[in-house]
């Protein structure tokens, strides 16, 4: 469990260490601790996975290196931890790691990312990992980045504030299903008096309407995206690009529903003006999701050239995470959802 001083050291950590010679020493002062203290509560709650990664975060461009692909190989499955070994040593290589296969379109299993300052460097780096693996090499492919995203983790705020509630007063359930005469006249799940724009995390949960498996289906564990299943991960990722007060944590897809983890971050922002406009606040949690379930649907119902046609159901559940313990248990329940799919609640043809 933290401590009112792990919950400081995490707070005043969480945007970066500060740019001096002694940022440990910099922020010990700050806290009235020493530096000692600092790195041995920050390495213990490392060592729980309170604290996920402790590293730099590289601006690749800003230095020169513009050229960055992510290359993926189809080697034999029984030897690619010697490979991926081999390959992850190479010193151009900043990450290589095993994904599994999505047969037939996706045959790849070992993801190296390269970087170069130019075309040519980084077609010659491709060239060496392919002498590397001889024989074993039989496919490759490489996406390149176009762009720097934000490389920000999940930030805590303020004080916590109460779990939501629904209306018969569950706490941390999802939305039953309900009669058509009890949808016309169901009350939002939303805390009547919270502020959905204030700094804080949220977790969500989006259902397809009439719970639909519209998005994919689990393969021994694995979630395998159809087109609409893309639309909604490619939407999901690029909402922390075109908003600025929106940081991503945790996230999965299902076949019919989408799990994530997401905070609003209003630092450095000027204050959002007051509006009474009907619609959601700006910035709000409210706004965010409506914004993203406008735009997933227009895309699917442009592919299946259908308009006014719903995607999702016209709610959506949130709960307020409260603090690390929460944020921890809630990862944990998104990252292990699909292999619980058969029993999932939302499986139309789940088992018991």
């Amino acid at each position: 469990m933290l401590d009112e001083t792990d919950r400081k050291i995490i707070q005043a950590t969480q945007a970066g260490l500060p740019l001096t010679p002694q940022p440990y020493q910099t922020i010990a002062e700050q806290l009235g601790l020493t530096a000692d203290d600092v790195m041995m509560r920050l390495s213990a709650m490392h060592n729980s996975g309170i604290i996920r990664r402790i590293g730099a975060v590289p601006n690749h461009y800003k230095l020169g290196y513009r050229f960055n692909g992510m290359t993926v190989w189809n080697v034999p499955d029984e030897v690619i931890d010697e490979l991926g070994q081999k390959v992850g040593q190479l010193e151009f290589v900043s990450h290589c790691y095993h994904r599994p296969r999505h047969l037939p379109e996706w045959p790849y299993n070992l993801f190296a990312m390269v970087h170069g300052k130019s075309q040519d460097a980084v077609d010659t780096q491709i060239r060496q990992i392919a002498d590397l693996l001889g024989d074993n090499n039989q496919g490759c492919d490489v996406l390149y980045s176009t762009k720097i995203l934000k490389k920000t983790g999940f930030r805590t705020g303020g004080q916590p504030a109460a779990p939501t509630t629904d209306s018969t007063g569950r706490r941390g359930d999802r939305p039953v299903a309900r009669s058509e005469q009890q949808r016309k006249t169901r009350k939002s799940t939303r805390l009547t008096h919270y502020d959905y724009s204030q700094n804080g995390a949220y977790f969500i949960t989006l259902c397809a309407h009439n719970r639909e498996c519209l998005f994919g289906e689990i393969q021994n564990g694995i979630m395998i995206p159809n087109n609409y299943g893309k639309i909604v991960i490619e939407e999901w990722y690029k909402s922390e690009t075109i908003r600025d007060e929106i940081e991503l944590d945790e996230f999965v897809l299902m076949p019919n529903h989408i799990h994530g983890i997401l905070s609003i971050d209003h630092r450095g922002d000027r204050p959002v003006a007051q509006s009474h406009a009907p619609g959601p606040k700006p910035k709000s949690l409210n706004s965010f999701i409506a914004g993203f379930k406008s735009s997933v649907t227009k895309q699917i119902n442009s592919i299946r050239n259908k308009s006014g046609v719903p995607v999702w159901q016209r709610n959506y559940y949130e709960h307020v995470v409260r603090n690390e313990d929460d944020l921890l248990q809630t990862r944990e329940y998104i990252v292990n959802n699909p292999m619980k799919w058969e029993l999932d609640k939302e499986n139309p043809q789940r088992i018991g």
